[in-house]
């Protein structure tokens, strides 16, 4: 199990990719699943995997806090992937939430760190290996909103009418 921030959030974005490589898989047999078609949840997971390489990208450091500022200094960039999607809900997703991760990430870690005890707020170091699965709902970091898209909305960006 990962004990780092970085490890942490690595292994979340691969889980990702891999949920969508599944999906796609799935898909491909024709099993009938409601959201985006294979195409899009191919771009999808390639986006998770993008993600998780930028994150693994960042060196080790001895510092657990120079570690998670290298981290947070990822923000902008995923925040210009998302507005570089444009009309494309879900790979948009993939950014907007790699980004929402790393800050509630950073969020924990601080709230550990000063011993503060914030709603909700716990560093992934605090929450025993065998739960670490089972801080997220649905186990990923995409909008469950933007899976409901239907090709038509995909389409150029245009929704129909």
């Amino acid at each position: 199990m990962p004990h780092t921030a970085r490890e942490y959030l690595v292994h979340r974005f691969r889980g990702d990719a891999q949920v969508l490589t599944d999906r796609v898989a799935a898909l491909q047999r024709g099993t009938k699943i409601p959201g985006p078609d294979a195409a899009t949840s191919r771009r999808m997971a390639e986006a998770c995997e993008a993600v998780a390489s930028m994150v693994e990208s960042i060196a080790p450091h001895e510092h657990a806090a120079d570690e998670l500022d290298a981290i947070v200094a990822l923000i902008p960039l995923l925040e210009q992937r998302a507005r570089d999607a444009g009309m494309l809900p879900p790979i948009r997703a993939v950014y907007t939430g790699a980004a929402t991760r790393i800050r509630e990430v950073q969020t924990a870690e601080a709230a550990a760190a000063s011993g503060s005890s914030l709603p909700g707020a716990q560093a992934h170091d605090d929450v025993p290996d065998d739960m670490m699965d089972d801080v997220d709902v649905d186990d990923d970091d995409i909008d469950d909103d933007d899976l409901d898209a239907s090709p038509d909305d995909l389409d150029n960006g245009a929704a129909r009418p």
